[in-house]
């Protein structure tokens, strides 16, 4: 037990480090494209997403419609700042979608504008602490229902193909949220542990429990005897598999796994997208790929 101790307490002062050299060889592998293009048409509606899977939502309602994110791909939205840039794309946009605590570098000040804003959490009326709404797809169809509302008043004379685009994307959302519920229905082990608290909202949603070994932010970092306990619930619940993410330093999560025994494997939070394949993917795609490594996970019959 002291070993580990003194183990976790190195691994913890090794994390600064780390995270700022992974970060710098990460960044050179970052592809070259941006986020998907979801500008349509002659872009009469200038819409700005703070994160991707907001845009994403927006995505496919208003045939003429330009979509903006604002978080580039591969960064943290935690640790994002915008630029003066930014700002100004943000304060001209005609319809802003903000999620709410994952972009609170969104200020009082920035929202002071001439045109409708989106605010995700405070309209879904949970508390910021936890911003990780876009993994439940449920909640995400009053979004989609939200923002083409929006929109059919933003660009009247498409209401009509907003309305039939709406339709189309909670049908999507349904069919993750039906093989979710078909998929996590029977599981040996329905717990998990996670690099950082983002899967709470899924989770309560599809009745697993997720052990996380930071907060809702990446950069909260355990304590040594929050990584003791966890070992010793990851042993005696008989875990198997602890997940990272590819934008946080995975350094704790390889630690505990060959503490216990236990594996390693990348669950998506879908923040930012990071490889080709995630932008080829997008949110379906990986909300599907979570959910296989999931079953996997858990043992789900």
């Amino acid at each position: 037990m002291q070993n580990l101790r003194l183990r976790i307490v190195l691994i913890l002062s090794l994390c600064i480090i780390g995270a700022w050299t992974g970060l710098l060889f990460f960044i050179s592998f970052l592809p070259e494209n941006n986020f998907p293009d979801y500008s349509k048409d002659d872009g009469t509606v200038s819409i700005v997403a703070t994160i991707y899977p907001l845009a994403w939502m927006a995505s496919d309602l208003d045939p003429a419609a330009t979509i903006t994110t604002i978080v580039p791909p591969g960064v943290e939205p935690h640790d994002f700042s915008p630029t003066i840039d930014d700002v100004k794309t943000i304060h001209d946009a005609e319809l802003l979608i903000v999620n709410g605590g994952v972009d609170a570098w969104i200020d009082d000040a920035t929202l002071q504008r001439n045109f409708p804003t989106i605010l995700v959490l405070r309209g879904l009326q949970y508390p910021e602490t936890d911003p990780h709404v876009w993994l439940d797809p449920v909640l995400m169809q009053d979004i989609v229902r939200a923002i083409g509302g929006q929109l059919e008043l933003t660009d009247s004379t498409r209401a009509e193909i907003i309305r039939e685009n709406v339709s189309k994307k909670i049908a999507i959302l349904q069919g993750i949220d039906d093989e979710y519920r078909a998929g996590l229905a029977t599981c040996q082990i329905p717990e998990i542990v996670s690099a950082h608290d983002a899967f709470g909202f899924l989770a309560k949603r599809y009745g697993f429990t997720v052990h996380a070994i930071s907060g809702f932010s990446p950069e909260d970092e355990p304590s040594p005897s929050k990584l003791v306990e966890l070992t010793n619930l990851i042993r005696s619940h008989h875990i198997t598999t602890i997940f990272f993410e590819e934008l946080v330093n995975p350094a704790l999560s390889k630690t505990l796994a060959q503490e216990t025994g236990a594996k390693t494997d990348v669950l998506d939070p879908i923040e930012s997208l990071v490889s080709d394949e995630q932008m080829q993917l997008e949110y379906p795609g990986l909300m599907k790929k979570n959910l296989e490594k999931l079953r996997t996970a858990m043992l789900c019959q």
